[in-house]
C-alpha cells in the first residue's frame, strides 16, 4: 500500500516547479501517469476520489460524464406532451399541461 503513495509523491515532486506550482504540461503528465480503471468501475466515482490531484480536469470530467448520452427521455416527454396537447385541448394552461404530463408519467410507472 505504501508503494503507490510513494510513487504519487515522487510524481508530484517531479511535476512541481521550483516555486511549487505545476504547469499545464506537467499536470497532464501527472494525469497520464495514473493507472487506468477497469470497464466495470464508475468513472464518476474515480474522478470524485481523485479530484484533489486533478482539480480542473475533475470538474470538467464530472460535468461531461454526468450528461446523459441519449436524448430518449427528452423525446419521450415531447411525445407524451404531444399526445396530451391536441386541437381539442388547445386551451389548456401550461400549468395544467405540466400536471397532466406528470400524472401520466406517474401512472405509467405503476
Amino acid at each position: 500500500m505504501k508503494e503507490p503513495a510513494k510513487k504519487k509523491r515522487s510524481l508530484l515532486l517531479l511535476a512541481s516547479d521550483s516555486d511549487g506550482k505545476m504547469g499545464p504540461n506537467r499536470l497532464l503528465s501527472l494525469y497520464k501517469a495514473e493507472p487506468s480503471i477497469s470497464m466495470e468501475e464508475c468513472p464518476l466515482q474515480w474522478w470524485s476520489t481523485h479530484a484533489g490531484a486533478h482539480l480542473q480536469r475533475s470538474a470538467l470530467a464530472r460535468k461531461h460524464l454526468a450528461t446523459p448520452a441519449t436524448s430518449v427521455p427528452c423525446e419521450r416527454l415531447f411525445s407524451l406532451a404531444g399526445n396530451i396537447v391536441q386541437k381539442k385541448r388547445a386551451a389548456l394552461t401550461s400549468e395544467n399541461v405540466n400536471k397532466l404530463v406528470c400524472l401520466s408519467d406517474w401512472l405509467r410507472e405503476k
